[in-house]
């Protein structure tokens, strides 16, 4: 008897821890469940953010988001406040991680990544001792400071900025309950592809990053064009899975084109030896 109590308890324990992984990315520091409709993404995919919109950056200096966008380049749109005592913190830590890994494709000469707090009493202060945490600990990135901006800002931009992408959070005592995501957005400010978690596979958002800018950023634009032909988003799993089909098509093509190759230089090699043959005649 003791030991069916014993394991009902384990079962009954590994339920609720279940339970708490499910709810913690997305009801973080949240006390009243009754609230878990009010947080988490409506995905506005195609929309453009308004890049009109003004904030603080590190350094105080106002800035519009139309600033990131100059040079053309995809940006990761990271939605965090810089006191999160859990959340935010794993997210920034696997944004940098998975930039610390990513091959091909590099932070500033590709892609950009801005951080905006949704928390309007943040200061610039905050920001700043944030970014400068984070840009020393990136790896083979010379503009780092360039590259991965920390903004703050008042309650009517941020309103407007977290309806544009469809970021639902709620303000629960001194810390706000909120999902964790990565908004990935084309070089005009259209909202591409989200990536949810606190982890992050170099794959997926390379890939994402690449989906963004039509593949044309990167060391190869061929190799780019391939990846984007052989992958695909799963929208379910919210991952990019390799197509099937769309591979076996692409061996097809090859198989099909060596075939040809072999055949002409079969050909023409055939046709050479005639060529030889009805010249020695002649002679």
């Amino acid at each position: 008897m003791f030991k069916k109590l014993l394991t009902f308890g384990s079962k009954i324990t590994t339920i609720h821890i279940f339970i708490f992984l499910i709810n913690f990315s997305f009801a973080h520091a949240i006390s009243n469940t009754a609230d878990v409709k009010d947080i988490g993404v409506n995905e506005r995919l195609g929309d453009y953010i308004p890049l009109d919109l003004t904030f603080k950056d590190e350094d105080g200096k106002t800035v519009q988001l139309r600033d990131f966008f100059q040079d053309e380049k995809p940006v990761i749109l990271t939605p965090v406040y810089y006191e999160c005592p859990r959340l935010c913190g794993f997210l920034l830590n696997g944004v940098l991680e998975v930039v610390n890994n990513l091959s091909s494709i590099t932070l500033g000469r590709d892609f950009k990544i801005v951080s905006v707090s949704f928390n309007p009493d943040e200061t610039p202060s905050l920001a700043k001792a944030k970014a400068d945490n984070y840009h020393k600990a990136l790896e083979n990135h010379q503009s780092s400071d360039k590259d991965w901006h920390f903004l703050t800002g008042d309650g009517e931009n941020i309103s407007k900025l977290t309806e544009a992408v469809g970021f639902k959070y709620k303000k629960d005592g001194e810390e706000f309950a909120h999902s964790s995501v990565l908004v990935v957005l084309t070089p005009r400010g259209k909202i591409s592809r989200y990536l949810y978690g606190v982890q992050y596979e170099p794959k997926d958002l390379k890939l994402s990053l690449l989906e963004a800018s039509e593949g044309e950023i990167g060391s190869s634009k061929l190799l780019n064009k391939v990846m984007l032909f052989c992958y695909e988003f799963d929208p379910v799993g919210k991952k990019y899975a390799l197509q099937a089909l769309n591979v076996v098509k692409a061996g097809g093509v090859i198989t099909l084109l060596s075939l040809a190759g072999f055949l002409t230089y079969l050909w023409k090699k055939e046709k050479n030896k005639g060529a030889k043959a009805h010249g020695g005649l002649k002679n």
